[in-house]
């Protein structure tokens, strides 16, 4: 038999619901801004950092390995996520900034086409916005019917989430 958990536990139950959704939105976030980076090396790709604070611009591709070794004009991509993205809770740490702490990260955010698709003004102007607002939507909660007997006051048939049962 299931463990009741009472309706005295849905401020706790919600709140662990929103720090979910909270922290999944910022993975994917994190996940998303590599894939389309500019990717000459993958120095830039590699280095976006989720934190509390603003990721400050001060590293150099010459002071970390492999990178370092990549002559300037030779495209390697090779993309490694230097920063782990740390797990935040929505009520200490309501504000997450999400930057990339390359020297040059200002250039290479101009370099680009800020058109297209599959650019960092595209994401953050498009997808990202989709994201957010998919994250943060009121969910309609699902709806549950009791058998009475009675054809008039409920469904002939049982609903749940959206599927029929007979």
């Amino acid at each position: 038999m299931a463990k009741s958990r009472g309706i005295g536990q849905i401020y706790t139950d919600l709140e662990r619901q929103i720090n979910s959704d909270y922290n999944d939105l910022i993975q994917m976030i994190a996940k998303d801004l590599p894939k389309v980076s500019p990717k000459d090396t993958g120095f830039f790709a590699s280095s976006w950092k989720a934190s509390t604070q603003r990721p400050q611009n001060k590293d150099d591709k010459k002071d970390f390995a492999p990178w370092s070794k990549y002559e300037r004009g030779k495209k390697m991509e090779d993309v490694r996520p230097r920063y782990k993205v740390p797990v935040f809770n929505y009520k200490k740490q309501p504000t997450v900034y999400i930057g990339n702490t390359v020297v040059y990260a200002r250039s290479a955010l101009v370099t680009r086409n800020p058109l297209e698709a599959n650019s960092i003004t595209g994401y953050v102007q498009g997808e990202m916005g989709a994201l957010v607002a998919e994250a943060f939507r009121e969910k309609k909660a699902g709806r549950i019917f009791a058998f009475t007997g009675q054809e008039e006051f409920s469904p002939k048939g049982y609903e749940r989430f959206g599927e029929i049962y007979s």
